[in-house]
């Protein structure tokens, strides 16, 4: 493992915004994994996972963390049973089983890495289907001990997962079973799904959905019921096509970002959770 000092961050996340990772490392073994969790101990600061960077955003200063990203991404298909990396790309992942007759379109547009996906629960809408239909068990380092979790271990629900409450957690594999369905078909599913995405989501510099749905309604109804298609502060801006995307329209801070998102929630008091991990300079993700 290489650490490296004062790594630009913007440049690794969809959004791009964010200032520099006081030390950064790519993960490629699990020695590589204890050694950034040894590594983070003997400095005394966080340890922090980036995974494709798809729904995370960065202050804009020296975030004073060790930030890690695991760029293992072997994939191992036998049967209906698939272990992947942590560092798989998804858009990787769903080819792969698709090839081999397994059916994960499910998943299909969902940008990052499976471990994002899988701290995240990543999935369809709130009435949809999540990753945690799949998952047998996940692989992870917790606190320095590495640990085995079963499905029902995880904690998995509307995106979320016990991962993210857990002291220095780093995933580093899962083992999914996924239903058979001939290639072509499942191909036909991914393409006619990311058709529709494109349709109606922006995907430049973007970390995806921002509020969480209330009670099942999902938010970007909720938001556009207020008029706010097109709101901005700074250089972040709610996006015309789709509510609940925030994009950075090419001079965006954090601190416009964080404005805009509670500015959205004064307008709209019933939005609560977010699903952007926002990070500040201390390392710690931070309610908005």
């Amino acid at each position: 493992m290489t650490i490296q000092e004062l790594i630009p961050l913007g440049p690794k996340t969809t959004m791009k915004i964010g200032g520099k990772a006081r030390w950064f490392a790519e993960l490629k073994t699990k020695e590589d994994v204890e050694d950034a969790w040894k590594f983070s101990r003997e400095k005394n600061v966080p340890l922090l996972v980036l995974g494709g960077g798809a729904n995370t955003v960065f202050a804009d200063g020296t975030i004073e963390a060790l930030v890690v990203k695991v760029i293992s991404d072997n994939i191992a298909i036998k049967g209906n049973d698939v272990t992947a990396a942590a560092g798989c790309i998804l858009a990787t992942l769903l080819n792969r089983c698709a090839e081999a007759n397994l059916d994960l379109s499910a998943l299909t547009g969902i940008p990052g890495t499976l471990g994002g996906a899988l701290m995240g629960n990543a999935g369809q809408g709130p009435q949809g289907v999540w990753l945690d239909s799949f998952v047998v068990s996940v692989t992870a380092l917790v606190n320095g001990q590495w640990q085995t979790f079963a499905r029902e271990e995880c904690n998995f629900r509307y995106r979320e997962s016990g991962f993210k409450t857990m002291p220095d957690v780093i995933l580093w594999e899962a083992r999914l079973s996924l239903p058979s369905r001939p290639t072509a078909e499942v191909k036909e599913a991914i393409n006619l799904a990311l058709k529709k995405r494109l349709e109606i989501q922006p995907y430049r510099f973007t970390a995806g959905s921002c509020f969480k749905a209330v009670d099942g309604t999902p938010a970007w109804k909720l938001i556009d019921k207020a008029g706010l298609r097109g709101f901005h502060v700074g250089g972040v801006q709610i996006s015309d096509r789709h509510a609940n995307f925030l994009i950075n329209t090419g001079t965006g801070t954090f601190v416009d970002l964080l404005q805009l998102i509670a500015a959205t929630r004064e307008k709209v008091p019933q939005l609560q959770g977010i699903e952007m991990r926002l990070v500040g300079e201390n390392g710690k993700v931070i309610s908005a």
